[in-house]
């Protein structure tokens, strides 16, 4: 049970692996993205079709009832859950024969929550790393089974640390079903006085307050990119940055103001704490991201404000 490109490598080290058998697929149903709104299938539903896998998308297991019954027909060992998205409710937990299990994208108890990875970065945390968990009703609370850490580099983005986490993640998952399996893991209780909690991104997650001090800022342009894109309104413009580099500020500006804005010089911004946010990437509504130098060279921030 997957939806997002979390979760295909994953799926793709136990279709791969001949101690499983991978019955039934379950994602998220199609949704319409893009300006052209067409309908697209899931990462794991595309891997899932190319590999002639029954792939199921309900909308809910507690508003449709029969969903429960056909889940049961596959007889299945293990649920592996993996970034899915459906709430599970306890008549679809309590089906496998062993257990429902979980690779959840932190080191629980801490980030439980749809954006554990954006939360790292954005918090400027030194390591992360993947728990493997018994699945309850709860939002990530199950017993821990294993845990896997690394550090964080300091210059990772959101894509190259979800790429790390992800095959990192799925070698983890398949090593621990089968431990578990084999009844080598004794499940251990997370300490829930520990806790903390993840909301979803959106885009007003991700707007740029240059109120926050640069280096904040800046973790956050990276744990937004690719996407949503960290943004800021200019002239009522709204621009995105891709990546930058900070500063100390020499002087008294108030945040928002742009001391330098030329190719040559490169753009300037004041942030909160007398620090400086130096954007090495923008970009403009309907256009590509590009470097810095090439954007000033047709955009001008003389008499705009920013926001």
């Amino acid at each position: 049970m997957g939806s997002p490109r979390f979760a295909v490598l994953s799926l793709e080290k136990l279709l791969t692996n001949s101690d499983f058998e991978v019955r039934a697929v379950y994602c998220m149903p199609d949704k319409p993205q893009g300006r052209g709104k067409k309908m697209e299938m899931t990462p794991v539903k595309q891997l899932s079709l190319e590999r002639g896998i029954p792939v199921n998308t309900p909308t809910s297991f507690l508003r449709v009832p029969e969903e429960i019954n056909k889940l049961k027909a596959y007889d299945p060992d293990l649920l592996v859950v993996v970034a899915y998205g459906l709430i599970l409710p306890q008549s679809a937990l309590k089906i496998p024969k062993l257990s429902s299990i979980n690779l959840h994208g932190s080191i629980l108890p801490r980030y439980r929550g749809p954006s554990p990875i954006h939360a790292a970065l954005m918090n400027g945390d030194s390591e992360t790393g993947n728990t493997v968990m018994l699945m309850n009703e709860k939002m990530d609370e199950g017993d821990i089974l294993a845990v896997e850490k690394y550090a964080i580099p300091n210059e990772f983005s959101f894509n190259q640390l979800h790429d790390l986490m992800s095959a990192s993640g799925a070698e983890l998952l398949s090593r621990t079903l089968l431990d578990f399996a084999s009844g080598n893991i004794v499940p251990t209780p997370q300490d829930h006085s520990r806790a903390s909690y993840t909301s979803k991104v959106t885009t007003e997650t991700a707007k740029i307050d240059f109120q926050n001090s640069a280096n904040a800022i800046e973790r956050l342009i990276r744990a937004m990119n690719p996407s949503p894109g960290a943004w800021f309104l200019c002239g009522g413009e709204r621009i995105k940055i891709g990546k930058a580099r900070t500063a100390t500020l020499n002087g008294n500006f108030p945040p928002t103001t742009v001391i330098n804005a030329d190719p040559l010089k490169g753009l300037s911004i004041v942030c909160g704490n007398k620090t400086i946010l130096e954007p090495l990437a923008l970009q403009r509504p309907g256009k590509q991201m590009i470097p810095v130098a090439d954007f000033l060279r047709g955009f001008s921030f003389q008499g705009k404000l920013i926001s």
